[in-house]
């Protein structure tokens, strides 16, 4: 049995080349590991909120099926009375059914978005996981002039950084793989204990030959190899460029979001006040005999899509919220680090 034993002289820097390209890739991915384990931990505290969510607006369906039944029973009593004509016992009817419909629907709703959440924490999707919380309303603001050094923090962009620079390794690589190399062999048989061949003249110089022939020989391939290593290179340029460009559209665009959903609450919150009193007094004319029941369901309505639209916009608050602590690849705090770099840049 013969070993056999080579070792390469990295004169031109090859073999640090492909280590460093190694490492790079290897970092790429260790990034993109971390990218993927705060996108889940985005999913789930989204999917909790979405079923609290759902669970205040059953809450609401659910009241509004009470009040359907008060109405439907004052109504069928005025009916009864000769104060109430056929039509508006058949609205209101119609009005209970469809907040049963609309209060079932809702369960069913509910229901799918906990089987979500069950996936995500990875548990069997029975449905019956028991979620009582609230939706707290957004009171802090973002802080304005946040620094663009923050959103380099998010590990999907460092990532696309450190594919960047191991396809700029990569060109180097392909580059020195144009010159020759040169290694040392040897062998060690059965029959012997020493190293033999390892610095033998006939056995060097036919290496040698063969390491410098070989680049010769196959430079149109390797020319190639390196022309196609510096295209991919220019096109990780970009990718790195609309990669950094969308990060910083999806902080843009979160900012904006928050403010014009704050304003909607505002808005909405004084429109929700307006509704129920409007839905009050048209119920309290209609038993006056001042307006018909049709103007009743109007104005309830209203007001059912002004608390309704409510919930929904402080859910979308929160979620707007999580998507910029992920574009950002953390919350608002400004490291000391980061400051320091800040004030030497502008300095």
């Amino acid at each position: 049995m013969d070993l056999n034993l080579t070792y390469e002289l990295d004169l031109w820097g090859k073999l640090s080349a492909a280590d460093q390209q190694a490492n790079l890739a290897f970092m790429a991915e260790q990034s993109n590991l971390e990218q993927s384990k705060q996108r889940l931990v985005v999913d789930v505290v989204t999917a909790w909120f979405a079923i609290v969510e759902a669970d205040k607006l059953l809450s609401l369906y659910e009241s509004r099926v009470k009040n359907s039944q008060q109405n439907l029973a004052i109504i069928e009593a005025g009916y009864n009375s000769g104060l109430s004509e056929a039509l508006d016992v058949y609205l209101t009817r119609n009005e209970l059914n469809n907040e049963l419909t609309r209060v079932s629907e809702q369960r069913s709703t509910k229901t799918k978005l906990i089987r979500q959440l069950e996936r995500l924490i990875g548990t069997y999707p029975e449905g019956k996981l028991l979620i009582d919380a609230d939706l707290p309303l957004l009171a802090s603001d973002i802080p304005l002039g946040l620094p663009a050094e923050l959103v380099s923090r998010k590990p999907a962009l460092k990532a696309s950084w450190y594919q960047l620079l191991a396809k700029d390794a990569g060109v180097a690589y392909a580059h020195k793989q144009r010159f020759p190399s040169f290694s040392l062999t040897a062998s060690l048989g059965d029959s012997s204990n020493d190293i033999g061949d390892l610095l033998s003249g006939s056995s060097l110089a036919w290496s040698l030959f063969g390491n410098i022939s070989a680049p010769l020989f196959n430079a149109g391939r390797l020319a190639a190899n390196e022309e196609q290593a510096r295209l991919s290179l220019k096109q990780g340029e970009q990718l790195y460029l609309d990669d950094l460009y969308n990060a910083f559209s999806e902080v843009e665009n979160a900012i904006t979001q928050e403010k014009n959903l704050k304003n909607s609450y505002q808005s909405m919150l004084a429109a929700q006040e307006n509704a129920k009193v409007a839905a009050t007094l048209s119920f309290e004319k209609y038993q006056s005999g001042l307006v018909n029941y049709t103007t009743v369901l109007d104005a309830q309505s209203r007001s059912f899509d002004a608390q309704s639209t409510l919930i929904q916009i402080k859910n979308r608050l929160i979620t707007n919220r999580i998507q910029l602590h992920f574009a950002l690849g953390g919350d608002f705090t400004v490291s000391d680090q980061t400051v320091t770099t800040i004030n030497a840049k502008a300095e």
